[in-house]
């Protein structure tokens, strides 16, 4: 305490004057001892100011100081107050750089923090398009091997399911003998489709009565059209063929289609490609080679003919005959397909297992047991991606909303099968669809590639780590980014990322995970030596 009233008389200025405490143990000052200590100090040159202390009488009472408050302290209550300083408007003006941009959104599921501003960074695709930020609800992520993408994809996917939505993953990525998202699947208690070579695993059938014909559905919505059973097997056709498919082989595969249909419709079962490939290369002819004769003859043709022209009758009397060798090519391409590659995997009668999974919010098709040569992954894929958007056209009137994710988007976006995947996406706002996919450089896509309209039409892209210049400059390219983000692009850390959004300022992210989400999402088990 009588430290603490030294300071305070030091702090007043008053230390020169005699102290003594009175009866009431109140300290006074003597200013007749102070008179004498003036005289003294006025032969040293210096003099004390009794005018200051008479003012108050021949004695003066001095009171304690007041405590301090810790609490106060750590506000900074006690500390010095800086002096302001003169400005003008326009020089303030440079103040608005330390000021931060407001979320985006408060609603929704939270994705990372933004490593500018510090703040919770939420890029739920459906809450985004609902406040009208987005126009679609597709996302895109691209980054290079081990940047945190697939991490950010699978807690994404992980976290949908907390809000009711169904989450459709189509796995490619093999981890310890089985696909990545295996883990999220034991987890949840589901079983996971797997699609092996040889028909080991389950089939999707290619022509499965939920992909009707042309992608209508009775009970849908009116202008969502998904592509049907016509355009998936014409695209097959095209990328195996590898040629243009002229109107005639179209035309004759569309007619046998249309046969195996109705044949399979009358005996109550599903229609097989091997059934179509039978029916191009051996059609009923009927009289359709007399007609064919007697039309070159110039003879008339008689009822019988005419009432008997086989499966060719559709093309009428001049092209019944000819039509017969319209599908040869056609045919003798499936039967191919359906020995070789795609054999057991979309030839068959769909596995009850497919049809119980969509049963479950979670699903799980594990395909990282198929090649990677071949068609199989990217037939595959399609299909059931097509399968996927007619069975959410049928039931669209139930406003489910539904996520698919693609963990190697370059399996969808090649050939005849990726425009048919792509068309399918278009359609995601009438379908309650929101697909998610990921890539790792663009160069490895050429610049008309349907995956490189898949990277561009995204409405939420999440740029990670592209650790080569040209990779980074293409990025920055494709989405009008300034020639300085190829350096941050370049320099990001793990997890870390630039979300791109239309018509929106990029945001520096950096992705969060729970200590459960990280222990399942975990890509490097194998690379680290992580045991199971």
């Amino acid at each position: 305490m009588a430290a603490a009233r030294g300071w305070m008389r030091w702090v007043l200025g008053r230390d020169e004057a005699p102290v003594y405490l009175d009866d009431n143990g109140v300290e006074r000052y003597d200013l007749e001892e102070a008179a004498l200590l003036n005289e003294q100090a006025r032969q040293r040159g210096s003099e004390i100011d009794l005018d200051g202390w008479g003012s108050y009488g021949s004695m003066m009472e001095r009171r304690d100081p007041p405590m301090r408050k810790r609490w106060l302290d750590r506000s900074g209550w006690y500390e010095r107050r800086p002096a302001g300083g003169w400005t003008t408007t326009r020089q303030a003006e440079a103040l608005n750089l330390f000021t931060t941009r407001r979320a985006v959104q408060h609603s929704g599921l939270i994705t990372g923090q933004n490593l500018m501003g510090q703040s919770v960074v939420r890029l739920d695709p459906f809450e985004l398009y609902k406040e009208g930020v987005i126009d679609g609800v597709n996302t895109c992520n691209i980054g290079d091997v081990g940047s945190g993408k697939s991490s950010d994809m699978k807690t994404s996917a992980f976290r949908q399911l907390l809000l009711n939505r169904q989450v459709v993953v189509f796995d490619k990525k093999r981890q310890g003998g089985r696909g990545e998202y295996g883990a999220i699947a034991d987890v949840l208690g589901v079983k996971s489709i797997e699609f092996l070579r040889d028909g080991a695993g389950v089939s999707l059938n290619l022509l499965d009565p939920d992909i009707s014909t042309d992608g209508r559905h009775q009970g849908g919505i009116e202008g969502v059209v998904p592509a049907g059973q016509q355009s998936l097997l014409l695209a097959v056709l095209k990328d195996a063929m590898e040629q243009p498919i002229t109107p005639a082989m179209r035309a004759a595969v569309r007619r046998a289609l249309a046969i195996v249909n109705d044949r399979a419709r009358a005996a109550g079962r599903e229609p097989l490609l091997k059934e179509v490939a039978y029916q191009l290369l051996d059609p009923d002819p009927g009289l359709s080679s007399a007609a064919d004769q007697a039309l070159r003859t110039g003879t008339d043709l008689p009822p019988s003919i005419l009432e008997n022209l086989g499966d060719g009758a559709y093309f009428g009397t001049r092209w019944a005959g000819r039509s017969l060798e319209w599908g040869v090519d056609a045919g003798l391409t499936l039967l191919e397909l359906i020995d070789g590659e795609l054999r057991g995997l979309v030839d068959q009668p769909t596995s009850p297992e497919v049809r119980a999974a969509l049963e479950h919010p979670f699903v799980h098709f594990d395909i990282s047991g198929l090649p990677e040569q071949g068609k199989a992954v990217q037939v595959v894929m399609t299909t059931a991606q097509t399968w996927l958007s007619n069975r959410l056209a049928a039931r669209s009137s139930n406003r489910t909303q539904t996520v698919e994710v693609f963990e190697e988007g370059w399996s969808l976006g090649d050939g005849s099968t990726g425009d048919t995947a792509r068309a399918n996406m278009k359609l995601s706002r009438g379908l309650g669809l929101s697909t998610a996919s990921a890539f790792h450089h663009l160069s490895d896509h050429p610049a008309d590639s349907p995956s490189r309209a898949l990277m561009q039409e995204a409405d939420i892209v999440k740029l990670y780590k592209q650790g080569r210049a040209d990779d980074a400059e293409a990025v920055c390219d494709m989405y009008h980014l300034p020639p300085e983000t190829r350096d941050v692009l370049m320099q990001l850390g793990r997890g870390q990322c630039l979300v791109v959004m239309k018509n929106r300022d990029p945001i520096l992210m950096q992705h969060m995970r729970s200590s459960d989400e990280i222990a399942l999402t975990n890509t490097n088990d194998v690379l680290e030596g992580t045991p199971a």
